[in-house]
């Protein structure tokens, strides 16, 4: 029986970022990736989120996938309820407030596209074979091997056109999507009936483009536009073509004459704004296994209850999917695919079983942070139909309950949910490729925390500090270039928290009410001298007295 480290399956964005990042990070490991299918395929899921795109440089695909010749998209335009006047966002906001605060960030932080899926997906599956990672196409798993306990996954069972194999492995991923191998076998899967959804789609060939909706033809928007029974989603995947969905719940197909498809069609026409763009356009197939001109999916929203265990661990649809109303799910898949592979690779050279939990709890935490705002989000317009400024102050509620110190306007933390930010902690690891300092700065950045050094150094430089009593030490976990890192946590009054650089430990000792601003500085710049890029004094005392936890003498 052969033997691999990690085996995984389902080979759509998750799988691809999962294997490509654990091959690059630990070449002499075993990585295979099982999919059922022969690339490329017909997907559904065709417009990216900009947030995602730092991974794809961290696995080595950017320029591959920037030079193939994909629609490039810029932002959103929204045409939502009553009020029928379009309003939306441009990725591009974001790093152009960086800019103004004097932040450096590369570009690849605004560049998202429109994309055809089954050719996006082929292009990351052939970078994964690429670098190593073994790809098998036409195998379809059948049976999960477990050991003698009935607990931890050992392997899996599959068949391809040579027949039938057994393979064992040290860890299982699961990124079958909406198959959800483990998911279904464990029954782990849960429905979320408020979004009971069911989407119809095709694809239009010889559409008009109108530049309110759509943006320019090369910096392009998705337009989504409400109806009388759900909304549509009309994305221009090529110069040529534009997917055009509809998304209602799945009560409205009861009952009615026509099926399906007529529902499809009498929706586009009842929408002023989409079915003036399609008066001369017709439908077309873009794929040879696409089977129908209109397709359909259905349980858009679900979770797994459990996305971790001995020997295994999903990623991407397989452990859950919100709707795609804010396009998310491919940005999820690549960062939490991301996460995935950081913490196997961890799990590889822990020292305990003990700490392998540890940090698959912390995955599954991450994970749900991510989902819960998406959900969050998507609830609220389904249950609402208000103007615009509510989308923003519900985005505004949600990131502010992940960190009460946000300074941000409503539309302003709706362009962070919408671009891909769910919080602010978890957005540290979307840039893998900075010092973990100018990371901190650049997400301090996006998320508001902005001060004047010099102002605050008058107001922190005549006191000896120290922690508050209320303060809590803890443990902390963050994900960094390849893996987990464990750090010292401070815990401040209202249970919002700081992680420590490694390096920064040893400031700790400063705050002990006999030290000032200036020891602390001249410690930190110390550190800095010997290539640790760690937080300035006053940057430290900043956030450590935004969360509670500084005491003054």
């Amino acid at each position: 029986m052969r033997h691999y480290d990690v085996v995984i399956v389902g080979g759509g964005p998750a799988g691809s970022t999962v294997s490509t990042l654990v091959k690059l990070y630990s070449p002499q490991l075993k990585v295979l990736l099982l999919e059922k299918a022969h690339f490329p395929r017909h997907h559904i899921g065709e417009s990216l989120l900009a947030g995602g795109t730092p991974v794809l440089s961290e696995m080595g695909v950017y320029e591959k996938v920037k030079q193939y010749g994909f629609v490039e998209k810029l932002g959103a335009t929204y045409v939502w309820g009553r009020d029928r006047k379009p309003w939306g966002f441009g990725f591009d906001e974001l790093v152009t407030q960086l800019e103004v605060q004097g932040k450096s960030i590369s570009d690849i932080y605004a560049k998202a596209w429109q994309v055809n899926r089954g050719e996006y997906d082929h292009l990351l599956l052939k970078h994964a074979a690429s670098v190593g990672v073994e790809v098998h196409e036409g195998a379809r798993v059948s049976r999960v091997l477990r050991a003698a306990d009935g607990e931890r996954v050992v392997g899996v069972e599959y068949s391809d056109e040579r027949g039938t194999h057994s393979i064992e492995s040290m860890w299982l991923v699961d990124c079958s999507g909406q198959d959800a191998l483990l998911g279904r076998e464990m029954k782990l899967r849960e429905y979320d009936e408020l979004m009971n959804n069911y989407a119809l789609w095709g694809y239009w060939k010889g559409a008009k483009w109108k530049f309110e909706y759509l943006g320019h033809p090369n910096l392009t928007r998705i337009f989504i536009a409400t109806t009388p029974r759900g909304w549509l989603w009309y994305i221009p995947i090529s110069r040529e073509v534009v997917s055009v969905g509809f998304v209602t719940h799945r009560q409205t197909l009861k009952g009615m004459a026509h099926g399906p498809e007529q529902l499809y069609l009498d929706e586009i026409a009842a929408c002023p704004e989409v079915r003036g763009l399609l008066d001369s356009a017709h439908l077309v197939r873009i794929a040879d296994d696409q089977k129908r001109d209109v397709c359909s999916i259905q349980d858009w929203s679900y979770s797994s209850r459990q996305k971790s265990g001995p020997g295994w661990a999903m990623a991407g649809d397989a452990a859950g999917f919100v709707d795609p109303i804010l396009s998310s799910g491919v940005m999820l898949a690549h960062e939490l695919g991301q996460k995935a592979a950081y913490t196997l690779l961890s799990s590889f050279s822990a020292s305990s079983d003990e700490q392998i939990r540890s940090y698959w709890k912390f995955y599954e935490e991450t994970y749900n942070t991510y989902l819960l705002a998406y959900k969050e989000m998507a609830h609220f317009w389904y249950t609402n139909n208000f103007s615009m400024e509510t989308w923003w102050w519900n985005a505004q509620r949600i990131l502010a309950r992940q960190d009460s110190s946000i300074n941000l306007t409503d539309r302003e933390a709706f362009v962070r949910l919408a671009f891909g930010y769910a919080a602010r902690a978890e957005s540290l690891s979307l840039f893998g490729s900075y010092p973990i300092q100018d990371a901190r700065q650049i997400v301090d950045g996006l998320f508001g925390a902005n001060y004047n050094p010099e102002e605050l150094s008058s107001k922190y430089g005549h006191h000896s500090i120290r922690l508050a009593d209320s303060a809590k030490l803890t443990r902390g976990m963050y994900y960094y270039w390849g893996c987990i890192r464990e750090t010292t946590r401070i815990i401040g009054s209202d249970k919002r928290y700081i992680d420590l650089h490694p390096a920064e430990e040893s400031l700790l000792s400063l705050l002990d009410g006999s030290h000032t601003l200036e020891d602390l500085d001249s410690a930190a710049r110390n550190i800095r001298a010997h290539k640790e890029r760690t937080r300035l004094g006053i940057d430290l005392l900043v956030q450590l007295d935004n969360i509670g936890a500084l005491a003054w003498n």
